[in-house]
């Protein structure tokens, strides 16, 4: 029940009590008509929705007078006085004056106000009794809204502070996988980028993707490496792109014999393909595919004017596809940027559902579960985009070229079998085998040694920098190392196993779910095994941070002759107050013990200011109180 739902059921309990001779009217059943009359006589701003109750005073049970009950206050306008409102955070206690009265409704109802004033409500038509149980439980429930909502404050605190990656390893690893698994596909698909004419595959590519942002139906078909086939196919229609230095040069590449013998690339239906063209030789395009038509090189196309409706305008020009294919152009970054974009989307997604189920099953209430999914699909989403955008750029700057002797052996001493399963678990499209999976396979395992490497470098960069400001320890930082390394690493083989059951079972979509349930079981193991291997002999360096302020406490509790109440509820503040990133600069400070005493004294101190001020006991009390002790004890003899 939400605490509006709470909120209505207690003043339904309390409303026939309240008012014995006017109508009073609880939740949804307060008339649309008399809520318009009270906001326009005294409720103005009255948001209709958050109305728990409204006790009608007019005579003429018109609304135009009463108490409109809300769930943060109330408006209301007693006789010959003008319209006022009290909110319930206002509110520090409430009594019953005149309590002597005989005649409940002719006592008054005091609000002592937070701010040292107060607010009398006398009105005849009120019984002042339940109506002080009312307010009195009501603020019981508002204070307890407040506890719960410190406490919803602390327990995402604590979520955000604990080690993401060990409460939520299976979905880190999980989201990871299927980022990884978007990075490296690219990778695979831009392989050819590296050769001669790559700068028209990767105008091939940009000019997929942009028509994929543009919301149009837009498919890579030229992969099959089909004689005289299409690259592309966008909303239907068949497309080959040809981006060359000059206009004459891409439509000659169109025709056989060196542009002298008849055109090669014609649709299903008989018809020319349209041919792509960089942006800047459109118009030179347009010409050289006039004088083609002309000279009859094109079946069934008579008319030089039809050139228009061979030739298609790329996205790009022929400079920018070059730079596409190159390390560090603003071209290149922003094409990587654009593809990052999309695979953070799947990451983030997968990461933030697989999280908050996590947290709904170990019995989180749902705006923990929502904010625990939120921080690990921005972490994970974020980590996919930066780590496709490195391993693009290191690609393209030569790693994956220095890579192609060493994957080539290892998928030589893997065979035939082993590869058709790593690169039909990796690259989508239909399942390959043989020699062809040998050669796909060496082509994916470069992918997969930049994207994790850079996926680990990344995930890992905030430790990194913490142990350059002193924040945390090498042996923390060789840990969280540790720990993110085997989470990918336990993702990655997971997604290997998983994908070869799946696609097994379903090829196609079985490929990728059977790898997110292997990534997510094996990267939530990988990350708990290390963490207990390395628990055994490395201790958190935020164990030993709580550790030393707990000594520090022990000792100012002795000085400052705590109670176990003040020891409790400074701990209750204490709570409120650490956090990863006080206790990592406790962590980097020269004195850690004098660091915790600065945390804890101003929090001791402001608990004791309140303790009752002690008036001494004078001399003849004193003397009295001995006296009084000395005849006990002679007594006793």
């Amino acid at each position: 029940m939400s605490m509006y739902d709470k909120k209505v059921e207690l003043l339904r309990k309390y409303a026939r009590s309240i008012s014995k001779s006017c109508e009073f009217h609880v939740g949804s059943e307060v008339p649309q008509k008399k809520i318009d009359n009270a906001m326009k006589k005294f409720a103005q701003g009255l948001d209709p929705f958050t109305i728990i109750g409204f006790m009608d005073t007019s005579l003429t049970n018109s609304g135009k007078n009463g108490y409109v009950f809300t769930d943060t206050m109330v408006y209301y306008v007693e006789t010959l006085e003008s319209p006022r409102k009290l909110k319930y955070d206002e509110i520090d206690s409430v009594e019953i004056g005149y309590i002597d009265r005989k005649n409940d409704n002719d006592r008054t109802l005091v609000f002592h106000l937070k701010n040292d004033s107060r607010k009398v409500w006398s009105g005849k038509l009120l019984y002042k009794t339940p109506l002080y149980h009312f307010f009195q439980e009501l603020l019981e429930l508002e204070k307890e809204e407040k506890e719960r909502q410190k406490r919803l404050k602390e327990e995402i605190k604590q979520s955000q502070f604990k080690n993401t990656q060990s409460s939520f390893a299976g979905s880190i690893s999980g989201g990871s996988a299927m980022g990884t698994y978007g990075t490296v596909n690219k990778l695979f698909n831009e392989e050819k980028f590296h050769a001669r004419q790559g700068h028209g595959f990767a105008a091939e590519r940009a000019n997929h993707l942009y028509d994929k942002l543009k919301g149009k139906d837009a498919k890579i078909v030229g992969d099959d490496n089909a004689k005289n086939g299409a690259d592309r196919i966008v909303n239907g229609i068949e497309i080959q792109s040809k981006y060359c230095a000059t206009g004459s040069r891409c439509i000659n590449e169109c025709f056989e014999n060196g542009g002298k013998g008849a055109f090669r690339y014609y649709s299903n239906n008989g018809k020319p393909m349209q041919i792509e063209v960089p942006s800047d030789q459109y118009d030179g395009a347009i010409a050289a595919m006039e004088e083609k038509i002309k000279r009859g090189q094109i079946n069934g196309v008579t008319n030089p004017e039809d050139a228009k409706k061979i030739v298609r305008k790329g996205n790009f020009t022929y400079n920018q596809a070059k730079n596409i294919s190159k390390a560090g152009t603003v071209e290149s970054i922003t094409y990587d940027a654009a593809n990052g974009a999309v695979i953070a989307s799947s990451a983030f997604g997968v990461s933030a559902v697989l999280t908050f189920a996590t947290s709904i099953w170990n019995g989180e209430d749902f705006d923990i579960a929502l904010k625990n999914a939120t921080y690990s699909g921005i972490k994970v989403g974020g980590t996919a985009f930066i780590t496709s955008i490195l391993a693009s750029q290191l690609s393209k700057a030569g790693l994956n070229s220095a890579l192609v002797g060493s994957t080539e052996a290892i998928v030589g001493l893997m065979g035939p079998k082993a590869s058709a399963v790593l690169v039909n678990a990796f690259k989508s499209g239909s399942n390959i085998y043989g020699a062809a999976a040998m050669k796909s396979a060496a082509k994916l395992l470069r992918g997969n040694i930049i994207t994790a490497g850079v996926t680990v470098v990344v995930l890992s960069s905030f430790d990194i920098a913490n142990i350059f400001r002193g924040r945390i320890s090498g042996k923390q930082l060789f840990k969280n190392f540790a720990n993110t390394t085997s989470t990918v690493a336990g993702g990655t083989a997971g997604w290997v196993g998983g994908a070869a059951i799946g696609s097994a079972i379903l090829p196609g979509i079985g490929t990728i779910i059977g790898g997110l349930i292997g990534s997510v079981g094996a990267g939530a193991v990988a990350s708990k095994t290390t963490d207990a291997i390395l628990g055994t002999f490395i201790e958190d360096d935020a164990d030993e941070m709580v550790a030393i302020i707990e000594r520090e406490f022990s000792n100012l509790a002795v000085d400052y002759l705590l109670n176990q109440k003040e020891a409790e509820n400074i701990v209750n503040v204490l709570q409120y107050r650490l956090d990863g990133g006080t206790l990592k600069d406790m962590f980097a400070s020269d004195n850690r013990g004098e660091y915790a005493r600065r945390i804890l004294i101003p929090m001791i101190e402001a608990e004791v200011s309140v303790r009752e001020k002690i008036k001494l006991p004078t001399v003849d009390q004193f003397t009295n109180s001995l006296k009084t002790v000395m005849e006990e004890l002679a007594d006793t003899f």
